[in-house]
């Protein structure tokens, strides 16, 4: 992956898209993009706006980017990340959940999930938990990424 003539990263496309060494990258590789978001990290917690979402060990606290892989979202009625619902595209096995979050970079997140996943397209919100290794956090000014461990 390249920016401006500068290498950026080298490898498989797959391990790029698990693996990005930096918010261009993240950005780069995926369809539908990487839902990206302005959070926080305080006292081991990261949050997302006034989201609590992941416990995490040896990051210290932070303004960070939050990249979320769309099929990293886990619709859970008690989950910890509140998003407005905007609709559901079906796709054949997999469905697309529109939504929206004020923390969000880009107007639009789309996560994907098992067309077998119940949604009440009728609802005004949704509620997601998180798979920890579809989340990547970045500095938010060196746009680098943070390696961590969710508890």
């Amino acid at each position: 992956v390249m920016k401006s003539g500068v290498i950026q990263q080298i490898g498989k496309p797959q391990e790029v898209y698990d693996d990005p060494k930096n918010l261009f990258v993240a950005k780069f590789l995926g369809t539908p993009p990487i839902g990206v978001f302005e959070g926080e990290v305080r006292g081991g917690v990261l949050y997302i706006g006034d989201d609590a979402v992941l416990t995490l060990k040896n990051v210290s606290d932070r303004p960070v980017y939050v990249g979320i892989r769309p099929e990293g979202y886990l619709p859970d009625p008690s989950g910890p990340l509140h998003c407005s619902l905007k609709g559901v595209e079906v796709m054949g096995r997999d469905i697309s959940i529109v939504s929206t979050n004020a923390a969000a970079t880009v107007p639009v997140i789309r996560s994907i999930v098992s067309a077998d996943t119940g949604i009440d397209v009728t609802a005004k919100a949704v509620t997601f938990s998180l798979k920890p290794h579809k989340v990547h956090l970045f500095d938010r000014e060196s746009e680098e990424r943070i390696p961590f461990e969710a508890v």
